[in-house]
């Protein structure tokens, strides 16, 4: 009878500890997404920074996730010059976050544009 008690204890202590880590996870990561986009901000040279990428809008009703999800999408579809090598490990903390957190979202076709500075900037914010 012991032994069946600790083997219990033992599984419902794991169920809890993977839990818990469910829960974090999504902070630490939205938070690494943050750090990721300030750090590219400073440290990504003026031409960089220029660099025009396809203009998302997060207005008041859209959730992060969404924006996030947008906000991949236009890193993204920039991908193939060379200047947008840097910013791969946003791209893939995005896609991270992304496939946890959003189930679709729409990328709207459109030439509207602004610099790479400007998403940075409201990733940070967002």
């Amino acid at each position: 009878m012991k032994n069946f008690n600790a083997q219990y204890l033992m599984v419902l202590m794991m169920a809890v500890m993977v839990y818990a880590a469910s829960l974090h996870s999504k902070d630490d990561t939205l938070e690494e997404i943050r750090e990721e986009a300030l750090e590219l901000n400073k440290t990504l040279n003026q031409t960089d920074l220029l660099l025009m990428v396809t203009k998302i809008e997060r207005y008041q009703n859209d959730s992060v996730d969404k924006f996030l999800c947008l906000a991949e999408k236009a890193l993204k579809r920039n991908r193939h010059r060379e200047s947008f090598k840097k910013t791969d490990k946003l791209i893939r903390q995005l896609f991270q976050y992304n496939q946890k957190h959003t189930n679709s979202c729409v990328f709207l076709n459109t030439n509207a544009s602004f610099t790479l500075q400007a998403l940075l900037e409201k990733i940070v914010n967002c």
